[in-house]
């Protein structure tokens, strides 16, 4: 059933405008146009009374018309009461089992020839029902030829890897190709496009949910857990793996018996142990990883990822890994190239979306999408013009920017909420609220940018909707080393939290600071079974130490080479450690005749 409804309220700054009007689209609503001092809406559910209660109780002096008809709506609303909710019958017979009614008799409304019978809504019988909320209109282009391609691919090839230029629509494609597989077990993460220096971060979080425990809260409860379901797989080395899973996991409460094996052994245990879990769970059911910009996966865990491909050969599992570029560090993938979308599909959205007939020159999805939601944000500050009694000459249109131009745009019309979102784009693309120095009443703009398409929640986290609309937005913090160096300050006080804290430093330009937690994140990373990423950090600090000499001293220097030399050592490369360890050697030779 079509419902109008119109909700007169005077002299609503912008963000109280903004605030009703974003409660009502959240909720299947439409703001279709606006008057002076008045909002006007159409809605097909009736549950839509509900958020006029919610607009009322914090608007009590708020006017409400609803009916079936645009102008009977915005006539009630005239000859309203300050907070009353005026209906016309047609409306009466579909909200009197939920709400209690009170006739007001006949009455005149402006614009109707006769009068007619006006009820006023006085309070819910029980609990109010909302609408379903409405989910952000991603652009969704079928691809139901090229799924059916790269099925047809995993019939031979045991890894994929889909490729497309950034923007292109690879996370849509995946998730059209989920949707294909109800009768698969299917894990998925996505690698961090920015502060990359998570050590293992995707297996760990394929892991957590291979074993049910993502999100549970409590080391006894994952650790009891984490048994439960390795006995439920029937894990022939059941002990073996237990420690292995609770080494890599970090949920071991003591010493571990594992720490005190050689690296090389640990590491193969570890990666024994979840190629084992992967193998019995698709015994009972196909099993599908997927891995997003894997170009952007961390060393250590490139090689885990590498290490249980190679044990699952002759299983049932596969894996499908997400690319910008069409060359990454895992051999023997098959390229899967996923199509570009052909320009006059886009400008056929644009046409559905808005009305509108453009003439796009060449785009990504990426691109229009983020026009569809400029174009509704302008539209909705077109609308609070007219709720302020401005008058336009022409009807409300917007021209087809450049990428940059539209989000730039974008970030203007968020006003007072901009500044949240650089702090967010500085801090990573990825984020976790509770890993944020975030006061509690900016809490519930993580939600809010969900909705308008900033981020996207993934589990208990949230990410950038796009890698490029997190480069963008980056861009245009003009004040950035202030925020990372505000932000590796408060990393360096939490332990576990190194490899943020070298992140923040170095981008901050403490580059001393930025080598000291280099270090410290290489330590962790070998605890945690990286030893590539280990190196890697050893080789940023050894970089560092080059290129701002002033930041770094002999002992520093000694420090990094005996930490690449233990690693090496432990890795059984003694040719290599021998290298390190030399000049080591060499240098306390120079200190000594000093």
């Amino acid at each position: 059933m079509d419902l109008f409804f119109s909700i007169l309220i005077r002299n609503l700054a912008r963000k109280k405008f903004s605030e009703i009007t974003e409660l009502i689209e959240k909720f299947t609503g439409t703001i279709e146009r606006a008057d002076k001092d008045m909002v006007l809406g159409h809605c097909d559910d009736v549950n839509i009374i509900a958020c006029l209660f919610k607009i009322k109780e914090s608007y009590p002096e708020a006017r409400f018309g609803l009916s079936q008809y645009m102008g009977l709506a915005i006539g009630l609303s005239k000859i309203a009461k300050l907070g009353e909710i005026l209906i016309s019958e047609d409306i009466e017979q579909k909200i009197i089992e939920h709400f209690e009614i009170t006739s007001l008799g006949m009455l005149s409304i402006e614009g109707m020839a006769s009068q007619i019978l006006v009820c006023r809504i006085e309070n819910p019988k029980g609990e109010l029902r909302f609408p379903k909320v409405k989910t952000l209109q991603r652009i969704s282009i079928p691809r139901t030829g090229e799924i059916e391609l790269l099925q047809n691919l995993l019939r031979v090839a045991h890894a994929i890897l889909v490729t497309g230029p950034a923007g292109s629509g690879k996370t849509t494609f995946l998730e059209q190709l989920i949707d294909q597989w109800q009768d698969a077990e299917i894990f998925q993460t996505v690698c961090p496009s920015y502060n990359k220096g998570h050590t293992l971060k995707p297996i760990a979080e394929i892991v957590k949910h291979l074993l049910h425990i993502y999100g549970t809260e409590g080391i006894e409860q994952q650790q009891k857990i984490i048994e439960e379901r390795l006995r439920e797989l029937d894990i022939s080395d059941i002990g073996t793996s237990y420690l292995a899973i609770l080494d890599f996991l970090g949920l071991s409460e003591e010493e571990s018996i594992l720490e005190k094996l050689e690296l090389k052994t640990r590491v193969e245990m570890i990666t024994r142990s979840v190629a084992d879990i992967l193998k019995r769970i698709s015994w009972q059911k196909p099993v599908v990883v997927i891995i997003e910009d894997v170009e952007h996966m961390d060393a250590s865990s490139v090689n885990f990822i590498q290490c249980v491909i190679s044990k699952l050969l002759e299983d049932n599992v596969s894996f499908i890994f997400s690319s910008s570029l069409s060359q990454v560090n895992i051999p023997g993938l098959k390229e899967f190239e996923l199509r570009s979308v052909e320009k006059d599909h886009l400008e056929g959205i644009i046409e559905k979306s808005t009305g509108e007939k453009l003439m796009l020159p060449p785009t990504t999805p990426f691109h229009v999408s983020q026009y569809l939601l400029l174009f509704h944000e302008e539209k909705m500050s077109y609308f609070y013009n007219q709720y302020c009694g401005k008058k336009s000459i022409s009807g409300f249109s917007i021209p087809f920017h450049d990428v940059k131009t539209i989000i730039k745009r974008r970030l203007e019309l968020l006003e007072d909420k901009r500044d949240f979102l650089f702090d967010l784009a500085v801090a990573g693309s990825e984020i976790k609220p509770d890993e944020l120095p975030v006061e509690q009443k900016d809490r519930p703009l993580f939600d809010y940018f969900v909705t308008i398409g900033y981020l996207k929640k993934y589990f208990d986290y949230y990410i950038f909707a796009n890698p490029l609309l997190h480069s963008e937005i980056y861009n245009f913090v003009a004040d950035k080393e202030k925020r990372h160096l505000r932000l590796a300050d408060y990393y360096r006080r939490i332990q576990g939290f190194e490899e943020q804290a070298a992140f923040h430093y170095r981008e901050g330009g403490n580059y001393k600071k930025a080598i000291e937690f280099l270090m410290k994140s290489a330590t962790l990373a070998v605890k945690k079974g990286g030893h590539e990423s280990g190196i890697g950090y050893y080789n940023q600090a050894f970089e560092l130490c080059q290129r701002q000499q002033e930041a770094a001293n002999l002992e520093t220097l000694v420090a990094i080479n005996e930490g690449l030399a233990e690693i090496y050592r432990a890795l059984g490369e003694e040719d290599k450690a021998l290298e390190y360890y030399k000049f080591v050697l060499d240098s306390y030779k120079d200190m000594l005749k000093e």
